[in-house]
């Protein structure tokens, strides 16, 4: 039953991952990446808890500990997440690093049972198969564990401290339209992603409570699977919303900030976000990008093509695109197409090429995929259309 639960939630993830990074219209942006690499990390934990709780981690004794130290790494990424996405960042800037220390001084605290061989490795992975609490007793790497069950949640806090004091200092004075509606949606994925990682972090405060203060309830298989269900959980939550609101991954590319420098010494400047609600030259250069160069007759074309033909950011693209022209870029593709075709049918050209080939010179990549198109744009079916020309 719970193995279902977190095999299902690994699942999620995965599909969340595809749907962000390689999808045919996927805009690949750095928040993409962080957010990718976060929920991996935290799938990779769920996985070694899977292969713990099945026994098959004696198939993998290598994989054990493994997550100890990339459980450091899930906070600060967390954090990162927020700030890019409100700080509208395009890339990673060198003092970010520092981010990753407790993760580098994790990993080389366990590195001496990383290099350990398979048989002495096993004997660990056994004695914590036989007994859960030995998991926490036997010293894997320089420090004693429970070190670990102190700092990790320690860290976990502070960094959803500064996390929530982003989010909610965050505030713009837009009017309601099209820019504010976006504002909100995003706000609002960025507000359930904060409160699923303060109920995940809820979770490892229980855990770290019966490892350090009632070790004996460690025994209790029911127990540890019940702090499990918290990130799994998590992972239910976090995922299905994306999933379910695919447009709160456009983000916040509209919203730019403005240095604004003081006349005096004593004042110190800062950063406002301020939007650009004119998009008349870039909607123009999309529109003669399209009837011009036909770039729709190419059946791959995706958005991140157009957005480095164009030099729009791909986000900004498929904001201008939703928001100004109402429409989705897979939408806006094949209404090109559609009317290119369109605009070839009559009687000569009909006789000489089949429905399936009007499709492919069009850009179309099959029959069903032009059929549903051409329906939504004229409300007939081409056969349809055929008949009444």
């Amino acid at each position: 039953m719970f193995d279902i639960i977190f095999l299902g939630s690994i699942f999620l993830v995965l599909a969340t991952v595809y749907l962000l990074l390689f999808t045919e219209n996927a805009s690949k942006s750095y928040p993409d990446y962080v957010l990718s690499a976060l929920l991996l990390i935290q799938a990779w934990s769920v996985l070694i808890y899977l292969l713990m709780s099945s026994g098959y981690i004696l198939s993998f004794p290598h994989l054990y500990k493994t997550a100890v130290p990339t459980n450091y790494l899930v906070a600060p990424l967390s954090f990162l997440y927020i700030k890019i996405v409100l700080g509208n960042e395009i890339k990673f800037k060198k003092w970010d690093l520092l981010h990753f220390i407790p993760f580098l001084f994790f990993f080389l605290n366990h590195f001496p049972f990383y290099i350990l061989g398979t048989n002495e490795k096993l004997i660990v992975v056994n004695s914590a198969l036989q007994d859960w609490s030995n998991a926490y007793k036997y010293k894997t790497g320089i420090l004693p564990e429970y070190i670990n069950y102190l700092l990790r949640p320690l860290q976990a806090l502070i960094y959803l401290f500064f996390q929530w004091k982003l989010l909610l200092s965050f505030k713009t004075n837009q009017p309601e339209g099209p820019v504010q509606n976006q504002i909100n949606l995003v706000i609002k994925w960025l507000k359930v992603f904060t409160w699923t990682a303060t109920i995940m972090l809820a979770g490892f405060f229980i855990l770290t409570f019966l490892v350090i203060l009632l070790p004996t309830y460690i025994d209790n298989k029911f127990v540890v699977i019940t702090t499990s269900l918290f990130v799994s959980g998590g992972f239910f939550v976090m995922s299905g919303y994306l999933l379910t609101h695919p447009g709160v991954l456009t983000g916040l590319p509209f919203i730019k900030y403005q240095e604004l420098t003081s006349n005096t010494l004593t004042e110190k400047s800062n950063n406002i976000p301020y939007v650009n609600y004119d998009y008349s030259k870039e909607m123009e250069a999309i529109q003669q990008y399209f009837e011009q160069q036909k770039p729709f007759l190419k059946k791959d074309l995706n958005i991140n093509q157009v957005s480095v033909a164009l030099g729009i950011p791909s986000r900004e693209l498929s904001f201008i695109i939703n928001n100004h022209f109402g429409q989705r870029f897979t939408d806006f593709l094949n209404k090109y197409r559609v009317e290119f075709i369109t605009k070839k049918m009559n009687k000569e050209y009909l006789n000489n090429y089949t429905l399936e080939a009007i499709a492919s010179e069009a850009g179309f990549a099959s029959k069903s995929t032009f059929n549903l198109a051409f329906k939504k744009y004229h409300q007939l079916t081409p056969s349809e259309y055929l008949a009444k020309l």
